[in-house]
């Protein structure tokens, strides 16, 4: 083991999920955090350290000033009211459309007009370059990011009607 990875080791603290206690002073604030008899921040950030692979594990809280303050390997353990906040702030913060039907995909000059059905209704999104805004990132999943910077994604392409995958294969 390197020296410099043994030092992020010692350096990474996780968290008992069950001294966590995460709530909204007021409406439209960040959540604050207590970690029981220790320590309670004003405003807290969560990431997803593993946002593909572990979306519901390996979170990590960091403070005001995106110092961290530890990571918790799940949430099992947390009580129901401060999971409830922590899973609010992670939807806010990584909330992806998911593309359930692709009704069309239609170029126009040098873009293309997806018309598209996700968990959230119909829309229709701008892209450019199918080549760089289109990656797969796993066995059948794909991540698309429109022109204005949303991101999308196909969770399994064999699970979209067979319309959706002629018209999505088309583009390659």
């Amino acid at each position: 083991m390197t020296e410099s990875f043994s030092r992020i080791l010692e350096e990474t603290r996780y968290l008992d999920a069950s001294r966590v206690r995460l709530w909204y002073p007021s409406q439209n604030a960040r959540p604050r955090c207590e970690i029981k008899d220790e320590v309670c921040f004003l405003e807290v950030k969560a990431y997803r350290c593993f946002p593909l692979t572990h979306p519901d594990d390996f979170i990590s809280l960091r403070d005001h000033t995106d110092k961290e303050i530890g990571i918790l390997r799940n949430l099992s353990s947390m009580d129901v009211a401060s999971r409830a906040v922590l899973e609010a702030e992670l939807d806010r913060k990584y909330f992806t459309p998911l593309i359930e039907k692709i009704h069309s995909l239609v170029p126009d000059a040098s873009m293309w007009i997806w018309d598209v059905e996700t968990q959230r209704g119909r829309i229709k999104f701008y892209l450019r370059g199918v080549r760089d805004s289109i990656h797969e990132v796993a066995p059948r999943r794909w991540q698309i990011f429109s022109m204005d910077g949303q991101r999308y994604e196909i969770r399994d392409l064999e699970k979209l009607d067979a319309k959706s995958r002629a018209l999505f294969e088309s583009l390659f």
